[in-house]
């Protein structure tokens, strides 16, 4: 015998025989940790904790009826809208507003355009977000358009209405994002028009909300995250619950909101919008909030 066993790569006697059952082995041996290691990984990407949300976004006839359903409502409303000069959806907006001009303010990312291909990319990865890694997906300017989307906003221009992109993306995204939407053939009809964040407190979106109401009559508020409709989002679960209670006859009417089980404050909010901890930090404190 040449080789005692595998594991430790005895080797008794030199020979062409001994040579080739020790390469084989050492094959085996290779073989078998990339396969467990494949398994591994796959069973990593199987459990993490956005995978179908992703899927369900991707993949859901559901998901797609929901934004369309939501988007044709908004197209309803905002013809509402335009009938009544004293409609508004801008709670900054209680005197003379009904001589601005009229304007839709809109979120962008899984509002306007899908970005789950970016969450795949995580999960696939087996990464984690951070403003570096979406920034360099977003330079790809490739998102597809959310369904309805486009259909709604060229409605809205269709009848005179201004459209105004709000995003929490970077201002160095900028040119990526104008060429996106381009792309897309979605209305731009400046830059003045897109919103993006330079990150100091100016360009938060409360604020950013707030200058536009001064120079536009707001029709609708569209966005999936509770930011971008009131100030306050960035807050514990529970008194989310309250603003959005507080605002319950806006919601449908003024306020169209599109579903989001991704990523959004909802989420942030559910471990203290700390995002410094570990994935295996933020469920200990996620789980213990499931009801059953």
């Amino acid at each position: 015998m040449l080789m005692r066993n595998c594991r430790h790569f005895t080797v008794v006697a030199p020979g062409p025989s001994g040579a080739v059952r020790a390469i084989s082995c050492l094959l085996l041996v290779t073989l078998t940790l990339w396969l467990s290691g494949c398994q591994t990984r796959q069973a990593r990407q199987g459990s993490h904790e956005a995978l179908s949300a992703v899927l369900w976004a991707q993949t859901s006839a559901e998901y797609a009826a929901s934004t369309l359903q939501a988007y044709r409502l908004a197209a309803v409303n905002l013809d509402l809208a335009l009938a009544d000069p004293h409609w508004t959806a801008a709670l900054e907006q209680r005197d003379a507003y009904t001589g601005l001009p009229p304007a839709v303010v809109i979120d962008l990312d899984q509002t306007v355009l899908d970005t789950s291909r970016y969450n795949a990319g995580i999960i696939l990865e087996f990464g984690g977000h951070s403003n570096r890694r979406f920034a360099e997906w977003c330079r790809d300017s490739t998102a597809p358009a959310i369904p309805g989307a486009k259909g709604f906003l060229d409605h809205a221009v269709e009848q005179g209405v201004t459209v105004i992109y709000i995003s929490a993306r970077a201002e160095a995204s900028r040119d990526c994002t104008t060429k996106n939407l381009q792309a897309l053939g979605l209305p731009l009809a400046g830059q003045q028009h897109l919103l993006l964040n330079d990150g100091t407190p100016s360009t938060r979106k409360t604020l950013q909300r707030a200058r536009v109401a001064a120079q536009y009559r707001v029709l609708l508020l569209v966005g999936d995250d509770l930011n971008d409709f009131v100030t306050g989002a960035k807050s514990d679960p529970d008194t989310r619950r309250a603003l959005l209670n507080a605002h319950a006859g806006r919601w449908g009417r003024e306020w169209i909101v599109l579903p989001n089980p991704m990523f959004g404050s909802w989420e942030a909010s559910l471990y203290g919008f700390d995002h410094s901890l570990l994935r295996d930090e933020r469920l200990h404190r996620v789980l213990p909030q499931l009801q059953r």
